[in-house]
């Protein structure tokens, strides 16, 4: 038996939001009924699971207009002659092949015509491909030994094609008008659009979070129900009973550093116009707005250590410090991030983080 190289499982999750944005839509799934676990970089990017029967699912975006994947691209190793080490070997190899398994090859682009022979809409079942799309692929694959008695036939016969959104911002469109009847009918009354908002960016934090987890995560019904539970709280205040949860707002967080609450409102704003600007971005400029982030996240955390050790005084003081840190930054200093940018993503951090400032919170 081949063994299916590594493709990066485990790995820095820098750059691969989309995947995360897509593991909501699989976990919203599973809150309908559709699957019973789902967990992310495991034995593939997602794992679906219904009882004992998987549904492996790889996810591959591409940034360039125009460009598609076809039958010929995803069975183009990328070490030549070794077809294992193309996208549909490394997708057919390396796990339990069940007599249930199915097959998931997730894209951002509608495939060419005879990839496209695959495409499903989420949650149906594809129709029969022709035969001579089947035998290409079997040809194209020919050496790549699997276990179990299977070959490459019956795996081509459990393939599908899903296309999500060209863009994370329209996967998680998707997400957010999903997600607005939930949260309704948890909290038993309407929340606010930035509610909803707020409840997609701290599941889409968790999930991020758990893929660096050494032991990937397997989340059942009831793991994401309570997730779900506690986003909402975080987000609205409220628990699903309709009392008020003792939370911390970004505007309670910096009226402690001295901070009027008009002046707190504006951060607020700032923090969900560079959240959406966050969500719409892809690649590079994903990249550099992450790594940024990271730079003022690390910031935050050194000031937090600096105050807690009495080096620097709580509230406006130490409010005051970070400012001047991360307009200090390389990247602020220079102009290649704005100082309104950098201010955005302090706030947004301070937000979703717990009191910088004071241990108040």
């Amino acid at each position: 038996m081949s063994a299916a190289p590594a493709d990066g499982g485990r790995r820095s999750r820098r750059g691969f939001a989309y995947q995360d944005a897509v593991t909501l839509l699989d976990c919203l799934d599973m809150h309908e009924g559709m699957w019973t676990q789902v967990s992310w970089e495991d034995l593939e990017d997602i794992v679906c699971r219904n009882g004992d029967a998987p549904a492996y699912r790889q996810v591959k975006t591409i940034e360039e207009a125009g460009k598609r994947h076809s039958v010929a691209k995803v069975c183009t190793p990328d070490i030549p002659k070794k077809p294992e080490t193309s996208y549909l070997g490394k997708l057919f190899l390396g796990k339990p092949l069940p007599a249930e398994t199915r097959f998931t090859f997730i894209v951002n682009e509608s495939p060419q015509a005879d990839f496209h022979a695959f495409v499903v809409d989420r949650g149906q079942q594809r129709g029969p491909v022709p035969s001579q799309i089947r035998d290409d692929i079997i040809v194209r694959l020919k050496g790549v030994d699997l276990p179990e008695g299977r070959d490459i036939g019956w795996c081509v016969d459990r393939l599908e094609v899903l296309v999500e959104g060209r863009t994370i911002e329209q996967v998680e469109d998707r997400a957010l008008r999903r997600l607005g009847p939930i949260v309704t009918k948890i909290l038993g009354q309407p929340p606010l659009t930035t509610d909803i908002e707020d409840v997609l960016v701290w599941l889409g934090v968790r999930i991020a979070r758990d893929a660096l987890a050494p032991v990937p995560r397997q989340v059942g019904t009831r793991d994401f129900q309570d997730m779900l539970h506690e986003a909402i709280t975080r987000a609205t205040g409220r628990r699903p009973d309709g009392s008020t949860a003792p939370l911390t707002k970004l505007t309670e967080k910096l009226a402690v550093a001295g901070v009027p609450a008009d002046e707190a409102a504006g951060h607020l704003d700032n923090a969900l116009k560079y959240r959406r600007a966050w969500r719409a971005s892809l690649g590079p400029a994903r990249e550099a707005m992450d790594a940024f982030a990271d730079e003022v996240h690390a910031i935050c955390s050194r000031v937090m250590a600096e105050r807690r050790a009495g080096r620097i005084p709580a509230g406006s003081e130490a409010y005051f410090e970070t400012l001047t840190r991360v307009e200090g930054l390389p990247a602020v200093s220079s102009g290649t991030v704005s100082l309104a940018r950098a201010h955005a993503v302090l706030a947004d951090i301070t937000a979703r983080c717990q009191n910088r400032y004071a241990d108040a919170s």
